[in-house]
């Protein structure tokens, strides 16, 4: 068993956080301020909103908005009592898996993923302004390649799902998923009574066509009460059960399951407060079904009658399959008017991270200088290292709390 609830030094506030004499007013303050036109945080990812990533002592970038305003840094603690008895539901791509990885792990060990993947056989190249290493001593929840030697996917799944013991997540993250062709991957977390009960999970959409099947088995309640435990012979039995295709919910495609009539799979999510969605590393969505899923989306986070509740639609992150398809000006044009048509609003993901994407390498990968800008970004043509993901949570924790003091 692969043990991995290590916990990375609690850092210190960063220099955005101590600096009080900043002239610019918090994010918290133009949200909370009455009748505030930014009340809704839309303006933290919109493309008007300069983005500068700062660069940290070990390598890592700080995501700041130096002509906006400052973001909140929130403590696990913070973010649990925001999102207390709060349900979130991340559909998408290994972009939003990792995203949902992030932040299930910050909420269990109150800190963020080690920044940087597992060191290599050099030693860890990335140290922080305290003097401590950044990278994982052992696989990364955020890095499938860090896997390869443990096991692969199987290792990282039964690790993610309890294991024997309970693993990284101490029994309370649930994943019904294999890995095979086609791939079953579905999680959930709840975080303990005294963090607040907050749930999140994650639903994959595999696939270049769109159209493909969705389908995968019901989550048995085990996250709730910390007993998860995703054994290599339970593992087994899922992957003989994805191969005589025995499961507890098949659907055509996404939007059936997703469907305005309710369905199987929309039970396993009851009460869903806040829902995600993103498709563009599997190619560019299609206008129809984009409108369809956005309004199913905003039907299952109560429509117009929860009005606390919120659904977005999650523009995909740079990297080299995304400019390939030119999928910034489909997502940010015609997908982010079905957004907002829908009721829904439009995460600009795309925006935020617009500088990595002259950072970008093509396949195959050239020879590594560990000066290059790219190798503390990507650790593959397509995934960030974890740092990126804590950032993007951070960003998100900004958007769905800092207006909760008024409500």
């Amino acid at each position: 068993m692969i043990l991995l609830n290590e916990q990375p030094p609690q850092g210190k506030a960063s220099a955005s956080e101590n600096h009080h004499s900043d002239p610019l007013p918090t994010c918290e303050e133009l949200m909370q301020h009455p009748f505030s036109p930014f009340a809704d945080g839309a303006f933290l990812t919109r493309k008007s909103t300069l983005v500068v990533w700062k660069m940290r002592p070990d390598g890592s970038r700080e995501l700041t908005l130096p002509m906006t305003c400052r973001l909140k840094r929130y403590t696990a603690n913070q973010a649990g009592k925001c999102l207390k008895n709060k349900n979130l539901l991340f559909v998408g791509d290994s972009l939003t898996r990792y995203q949902f990885l992030s932040f299930t792990y910050f909420l269990e060990h109150k800190n963020w993923p080690s920044r940087f993947r597992m060191a290599t056989k050099r030693a860890c190249n990335h140290v922080d302004e305290h003097g401590n290493k950044a990278c994982s001593t052992l696989p990364n929840v955020c890095a499938e390649g860090d896997w390869l030697k443990y096991g692969g996917w199987p290792a990282f799944y039964q690790e993610l799902g309890g294991g024997t013991d309970g693993a990284v997540y101490n029994g309370r993250m649930e994943c019904q998923s294999v890995e095979d062709d086609p791939r079953v991957d579905n999680c959930r977390y709840i975080s303990s009574k005294e963090d607040g009960r907050t749930r999140l999970s994650y639903a994959s959409e595999l696939g270049w066509i769109g159209t493909e099947r969705f389908r995968g088995w019901n989550f048995t309640g085990c996250s709730h009460n910390a007993t998860c435990r995703y054994t290599p012979e339970r593992y087994k039995q899922n992957k003989k059960r994805l191969e005589n295709n025995v499961f507890d919910w098949d659907y055509p495609n996404i939007i059936t399951a997703f469907g305005p009539n309710g369905t199987t799979f929309q039970e396993q999510h009851p009460d869903t407060n806040f829902i995600l969605y993103n498709r563009g590393l599997w190619g560019k969505i299609r206008l129809e079904k984009a409108k369809e899923m956005m309004a199913s989306i905003y039907r299952m986070t109560g429509g117009g009658d929860k009005q606390s509740n919120r659904c977005f639609f999650k523009s995909t992150t740079g990297c080299q399959r995304s400019r390939d398809r030119d999928l910034d000006s489909w997502e940010y044009g015609p997908v982010r008017k079905a957004a907002y048509e829908a009721g829904c609003e439009f995460f600009d993901i795309a925006h935020v991270t617009a500088e990595f994407a002259h950072m970008l390498f093509h396949h195959p990968i050239p020879p590594r200088n560990l000066l290059f800008e790219y190798k503390n970004i990507f650790w593959d043509a397509l995934h960030y290292v974890p740092w990126v993901y804590e950032e993007l949570n951070t960003l998100l924790l900004n958007v769905l709390c800092n207006r909760q003091e008024l409500e």
